[in-house]
């Protein structure tokens, strides 16, 4: 980089010699022909003005007359007529000037007006050099101004180049933090699976175990949530005000990935009470929870809960945070073992300026938690048994989520199952997670990969891998593919998940949307429910006089594995009814054009035996329902791989 920085300064340098010397050259240039045009013109008025006494060889008039105006322009001149009968020069001493140091110009003086017949000639003498100063004068001028352009050009290179250093210091950093971060993330996901197997643990050895996962968790939350700070340090100063972002608007958020972090906050806040345990327990109900929240709003109102909490405990206690649903509201329950609260301080709670157990308190936290809650159209309730446990529970309403979450992992009986990850830890959890569901009894194959040229060997040498359903990381440690890279590549972004800890980083989150691939946080690998999908058919007919609809829907079925045999018009498939089972699946279009309605049809082939009957149409199901027995679709291809 100071190599480059040196050669930055040193063409600069150079750019401003060469600059300055081609001025001076332009301005010398521009200067002599100024000057010498200027004298040609002078000369021509003065042979002009003179022109009758030159004619009639008044020599003496000339001399008399002449001297003085041209002396102001000229150091002097010579006449010579035609026929070289006359010749003179003022001043009479001026003889041969030096060419060295003199330019002249000459003009022609003419008898007729139509300067015909040439009298004899006038050359003007001048001092080829008197406009040099000037032009050196403004040359210098150049000089200077071009010197401190490149003074400010090279303090500008300086400051970027500093800028640029810090920045890239900063990077590595950060991104040196982001891989240590991601690296110690993955084998917390394999730690957190085996400590469901600890039960055989004395109980001082589960709490040391755990406490331990948890600083591991907070290490690796810690230093991620540096390098988001560093990466949106510009954009936070900005809008941050007062421990709130101004205008923040609701928007859909993963609960469980807002909770870690300020749980790791307020284990670090507190680790100067070791009798104080602060826990989050993610379960597979606290998978997939989705609220219409404000981040920050969210992360100060629990923190608050938290900090109450402990507080209450004094030097020794546990603080327990759960998260879970019930019906379509999700409960964030802040809880601790504490003295409790009496009934008759409970009911007041909430309200400003309520307060208890607190020597300095102001009310303010419950109250600000109470009325954020409600905001979002939620509820805050406290629940407490005086000398055993005091509960906060904070009810928001249940929201969708986002299209590029998976909310459960659905395998497909008889595909296979790829998991891409360079940490072998991953690879035990996925393998311990898919033996649980007993996916082998469904001929569901798991296979590993850890390199992308195996992954690569593998997709070009098992036709398998069109049906795959893919479980790849983002990062792979020594490589420079990614998992969305490799998705790309090979043409498998259909059937790609991406398992990554760097879920909420905006760049990921737009590359996932452009190539329609849905993500898992790795931290939550544990917990996503997986299902065995129904049976996929090997064979499938679809009856629509679309050719559009034809094309889709072949290519979601030879994505999928299935044989589609499509037909453009029902005699088509008619004549064909023989070659296909009873339960062969059927989709048919309502419309199929010359006034024939597809339900006809289904009622017709339902008379024949064929029992799988499907009506692919974009009209309701409402229209269809005299005939209960037939499946009204849309017209998208049932097969989403």
């Amino acid at each position: 980089m100071t190599t480059d920085l040196n050669a930055a300064i040193k063409r600069l340098t150079f750019k401003i010699i060469a600059f300055d010397c081609i001025i001076l050259l332009v301005l010398m240039s521009l200067v002599t022909a100024f000057s010498s045009h200027t004298k040609q013109r002078l000369a021509e008025q003065f042979s002009e003005a003179f022109r009758a006494p030159l004619i009639a060889g008044d020599n003496r008039q000339i001399i008399l007359d002449m001297a003085r105006p041209v002396s102001m322009d000229f150091i002097g001149f010579v006449w010579k007529s035609k026929n070289a009968s006359a010749e003179f020069s003022v001043p009479e001493e001026l003889g041969k000037p030096s060419r060295l140091l003199y330019q002249s110009v000459k003009v022609g003086i003419y008898f007729d007006e139509n300067r015909s017949i040439e009298v004899g000639n006038v050359e003007f003498y001048y001092n080829r050099w008197a406009s040099v100063p000037a032009a050196f004068a403004s040359w210098m001028f150049l000089v200077i101004l071009s010197i401190s352009v490149g003074y400010h050009e090279r303090r500008r290179m300086l400051r970027e180049y500093s800028l640029s250093l810090e920045s890239g210091i900063n990077e590595s950093r950060a991104n040196l933090a982001a891989q240590v971060a991601h690296d110690i993330r993955s084998p917390l996901v394999a730690l957190d699976a085996a400590l469901k197997d600890t039960a055989e643990l004395p109980e001082k050895k589960r709490i040391i175990v755990r406490h331990a996962v948890n600083r591991i968790r907070d290490i690796a939350n810690n230093l991620l949530e540096k390098n988001r700070q560093q990466a949106g340090s510009v954009a936070a100063a900005a809008t941050a005000a007062g421990g709130h972002v101004a205008g923040e608007l609701p928007a859909i958020h993963l609960l469980s990935s807002l909770i870690d972090p300020v749980i790791t906050e307020k284990r670090l806040q507190y680790e100067s009470k070791p009798g104080i345990s602060i826990d989050f327990k993610l379960t597979r109900e606290s998978y997939g929870l989705f609220a219409i929240i404000q981040p920050v709003e969210f992360r100060r109102m629990l923190s608050n809960l938290v900090n109450n909490a402990v507080e209450a405990l004094g030097d020794k206690g546990a603080v327990d945070v759960g998260l879970n649903y019930k019906d379509e509201s999700i409960v964030l329950t802040v809880s601790d073992n504490g003295k409790g609260i009496p009934p008759a301080i409970l009911a007041k709670l909430g309200q400003r300026g309520e307060t208890h157990g607190k020597a300095r308190g102001s009310g303010l936290g419950l109250f600000h938690a109470r009325t954020t809650a409600e905001s979002w159209g939620g509820s805050l309730t406290i629940t407490s048994t005086p000398d055993q446990r005091t509960a906060v529970s904070v009810k928001l309403p249940r929201a969708e989520a986002p299209a590029g979450f998976v909310p459960a992992l659905e395998l497909p009986p008889g595909r296979p199952v790829v998991v891409l990850d360079d940490d072998a830890a991953i690879h035990q959890v996925w393998q311990g997670r898919f033996d649980s569901a007993r996916v082998k009894e469904h001929n569901i194959e798991m296979i590993h990969f850890s390199e992308p040229d195996k992954l690569r060997a593998w997709v070009k040498a098992d036709p398998a891998a069109k049906s795959a359903v893919c479980l790849f990381d983002y990062e792979l440690l020594g490589f420079k593919e990614t998992g969305l890279s490799l998705a790309e590549e090979l043409d498998l972004c259909s059937k790609t998940i991406l398992v990554t800890s760097r879920c909420e980083e905006p760049r990921i989150i737009e590359e996932c949307a452009r190539l329609n691939i849905r993500m898992i946080p790795k931290g939550l690998a544990d917990f996503v429910p997986i299902t065995i999908g129904a049976t996929i058919p090997a064979l499938a007919v679809l009856i629509d006089d679309d050719a559009m609809v034809h094309m889709n829907w072949e290519d979601a079925a030879e994505r999928a594995g299935v044989e589609l045999k499509a037909f453009k018009a029902p005699a088509e498939f008619l004549s064909n009814l023989e070659t296909f089972p009873k339960d062969t699946p059927i989709y048919i279009d309502s419309e199929l054009g010359e006034d024939i309605k597809g339900e006809d049809i289904a009622v017709d082939l339902k008379e024949k035996g064929f029992t799988n009957l499907r009506l692919a149409t974009g009209h309701p199901p409402e229209n269809f329902s005299h005939l209960p027995w037939l499946k009204v679709t849309g017209k998208e291809s049932p097969w989403r791989t």
